[in-house]
């Protein structure tokens, strides 16, 4: 099975890199970046390594705006006079009611450069469309094109979380719902570990255990916590399982962790694996760290270490832990 990020050369056409766009246009990188960073003129696309790729339109887009510039207009005044552009070109040219037009722009979404990507932006939709429809090698495509378009900190703050979320809740209500979730957690998990055995070759410093509690869907959200961790430069330990708090001090002391990291989704207080969690939490040990759905009430039980609960969002936990951790 190829990896979810690899994209065949037939869906890279079109698509230009920086210096194809320089050569072309006559503008330096550092200038296009800044248009990019400061001033949110461009949104090229990016590969899963984080490469800008540039569209046609995106190369006219740059061309209109060097006219601006030619023109005396201050490149923090070019973005306002685009809008009012746009805004004239794409008056509707069938009628429709007032009610009838809002509905509609907010059901596609809107992939104009400067526009950021949620969950009605049509790529997510089609991950969406993919997983509903058990259709695993259209569920990789789509999730390369998805990070190329919009990072990989865009697809997975938004698009990703939401879509897991819809399926989730549906897993809720049907027979159907259950296998649409269960193949989309299989497939998520085994991308975050091709993903992740990657990102960590990379990272330097010591390891950190990080047990993630719970089968199937509920290891998505420790496995895109730890992703996360590793592409900042944070390396962690996978475990899958709750060890003894012997075992879990044995490895520390191998390993010379500064901490420990736990995450479990609320079905963690039903499982048998809590009274593992309550020994390790109930011993003298470095600062343990508590994610996901189970954290706030893990914090509550009695413990004899510095206790920290994680923020939800696996991205924003991951930034606070690349923060406070030595990497």
């Amino acid at each position: 099975m190829a990896s979810a990020t690899q994209l065949g050369t037939s869906e890279q056409e079109g698509l230009y890199p920086i210096r194809h766009v320089c050569a072309e246009t006559g503008i330096n990188d550092v200038t296009l970046r800044a248009w990019e960073r400061r001033y949110g003129l461009i949104r090229p696309m990016r590969t899963p390594k984080g490469h800008r790729l540039y569209s046609a339109d995106d190369i006219a887009r740059i061309k209109r705006i060097l006219e601006l510039l030619d023109q005396g207009i201050p490149v923090s005044q070019v973005h306002r006079v685009l809008a009012s552009e746009n805004a004239t070109v794409e008056l509707p040219s069938s009628p429709h009611t007032e009610s009838e037009a809002p509905a509609n722009h907010n059901r596609t979404g809107s992939s104009k450069p400067g526009i950021a990507p949620h969950t009605l932006d049509p790529l997510a939709e089609a991950l969406y469309a993919s997983a509903a429809e058990l259709d695993v090698s259209q569920l990789e495509r789509t999730y390369a094109r998805l990070v190329m378009r919009h990072g990989w900190n865009g697809v997975h703050e938004s698009a990703f979380l939401d879509v897991y979320r819809r399926l989730r809740e549906e897993s809720r209500h049907s027979p159907e719902g259950e296998v649409r979730l269960a193949v989309f957690a299989a497939w998520a998990t085994a991308a975050f570990s091709d993903q992740l055995r990657a990102a960590i070759r990379a990272c330097e410093g010591p390891s950190i255990p990080c047990l993630v509690l719970g089968g199937g869907h509920q290891q998505v959200g420790g496995m895109l916590l730890q992703l996360a961790c590793a592409r900042r430069g944070l390396k962690t330990l996978p475990l899958f399982d709750a060890t003894s708090p012997q075992a879990l001090e044995a490895l520390v002391q191998r390993l010379s962790a500064p901490a420990v990291i736990i995450h479990g989704s609320s079905q963690l207080m039903r499982s048998p694996e809590l009274p593992r969690v309550e020994a390790i939490l109930s011993r003298p040990g470095p600062r343990c760290y508590l994610a996901g759905s189970a954290a706030l009430e893990l914090a509550q039980m009695d413990h004899q270490r510095e206790i920290e609960v994680l923020p939800g969002a696996p991205l924003e936990a991951a930034e606070l832990l690349s923060r406070q951790l030595p990497h």
